[in-house]
């Protein structure tokens, strides 16, 4: 155990400063997102009024609007807990090969797993403690936004001493937890893993799962409202419609790498260029890694679905309803800038990170032969189709809850418009990661041995 712990720090050399950080940015971004969001949901819930006050001005709406946190809260933070899993595998993919080589050379499954999870564990502890101090410099300007109704203080914002070290704590399990069951490949077939030779395999379950859950929840906003209403369930109706969202939000996740696989398989067919090939098979081998790029862009533009719906309200027609308007298009802008800044971070990191994880096969087909220009023509196209894919998906989803809340298609141009915008936006983000990345393309290519 003590030689193999010795020559671990050899095994699992760094990659470098960038494929250190990477996670580390992650699991920053994460603990920050998460913690502003349910500090801002624990501020609207503080201020629900008791039993005894009147229900007037403020206190009239703010069971709406703390409805309304929760909701924001059941979108973005599983997202954002995601980003903190995905960094975990993110991290382990890197040194996965060292680790099967590890497992080859006589350690045992629980002494991989260690060292493995450790330095894991290790890299999110430090992005928690960077991200909790983005929160706290991040609190006193969100305590400027003008939500119609009394300005929040900071101490609204901030949650419990003592929920900040067990939020550190969770993310951290989490990351181990998630680096543990990435180490199953590792352990069962650690030579397969050193080769490269796993065959990727994905079940059409995912999509039955998926239109199971939007078939409910178009079935439930018909008769869910008749079914619960003449039993005081109006709470009820709401609570499971907002459940229903989350699931179908969350399962976009479930079907999308499914999407990706067969949409790639298919591609390596019939593609009419090598770029195109080359792209598609690498998004066949590994079609998660190829969703979890966009999936954060998947995500913001279906917020940005729901933001549109806003523009559909009608003029206030009572100071209360005035300042629920407010409240509504504050708290949808702040959803969205967040459900960016996830996206921003999530695919900066997961393209960049593809780009490093293929270093070995780019050096390898340069030396073969393709130019540079080649090489970033097949990394577009890699990116180009997940993009392509996430944007028909979200729009979809985002039409169809829409249709179900308004009980017909939307007929506003100006929702539309706005929509575009924001299509146009995650468009511009993705070609900001390509740039990003784009450098290290050449560098790992052009890279001597």
């Amino acid at each position: 155990m003590s030689t193999l712990l010795g020559a671990a720090p050899l095994l699992l050399r760094r990659r470098g400063a960038l494929a250190d950080v990477l996670p580390v940015i992650a699991f920053a971004a994460a603990t920050a997102i998460i913690a502003t969001v349910v500090g801002g949901a624990a501020a609207f819930v503080g201020r629900l009024p008791s039993g005894e006050a009147p229900m007037t001005g403020e206190a009239s709406i703010m069971g709406f609007l703390v409805m309304c946190a929760i909701i924001a809260s059941v979108l973005l933070v599983p997202s954002a807990v995601g980003l903190g899993g995905s960094a975990a595998r993110l991290s382990l993919a890197r040194r996965e090969k060292d680790l099967a080589t590890m497992r080859l050379v006589g350690g045992t499954s629980g002494q991989v797993g260690s060292v493995a999870v450790l330095d894991v564990a290790a890299q999110s502890l430090l992005g928690a403690l960077i991200g909790l101090g983005a929160h706290l410099a991040v609190t006193p300007v969100l305590t400027r936004l003008d939500f119609g109704i009394s300005s929040f203080t900071v101490g609204d914002l901030l949650l419990p001493w003592w929920a900040y070290p067990v939020l550190v704590v969770a993310l951290v399990l989490i990351a181990a937890g998630s680096a543990a069951v990435s180490l199953t490949g590792v352990i069962l077939s650690p030579l397969g893993v050193a080769r490269d030779s796993r065959v990727v395999r994905m079940s059409v379950i995912r999509v039955i799962i998926w239109a199971a859950l939007i078939l409910g929840f178009v079935v439930f906003m018909n008769v869910g409202g008749q079914l619960l209403g003449n039993a005081g369930g109006g709470m009820a109706v709401i609570a499971i419609m907002v459940l229903f969202v989350a699931a179908i939000v969350a399962g976009i996740n479930v079907v999308g790498p499914f999407i990706v696989w067969i949409t790639a398989r298919t591609l390596a067919r019939i593609a009419p260029t090598p770029s195109l090939l080359v792209g598609a098979r690498r998004l066949a081998g590994d079609p998660r890694a190829g969703w979890r790029a966009v999936s954060g862009i998947t995500f913001a533009l279906v917020i940005a679905g729901f933001l549109t719906m806003m523009t559909t309200l009608s003029e206030a027609s009572s100071p209360e309803e005035s300042m629920m308007f407010v409240a509504m298009t504050t708290g949808g802008l702040l959803t969205l800038g967040i459900s960016a800044v996830l996206a921003a971070v999530s695919t900066g990191v997961s393209q960049t990170a593809r780009v490093i994880d293929q270093a070995p096969r780019l050096r390898a087909q340069h030396i073969a032969g393709a130019e540079v220009g080649q090489l970033h023509r097949a990394r577009l196209a890699e990116i180009a189709v997940p993009v392509g894919l996430s944007s028909i998906i979200a729009t979809g989803t985002a039409l169809l809850v829409l249709t179900t809340f308004l009980g017909g298609a939307p007929n506003d141009p100006m929702m539309a418009v706005q929509y575009l915008v924001c299509v146009l936006g995650a468009y511009a983000l993705v070609i900001l990661a390509v740039l990003v990345g784009s450098p290290l393309v050449k560098r790992y290519a052009m890279r001597t041995a």
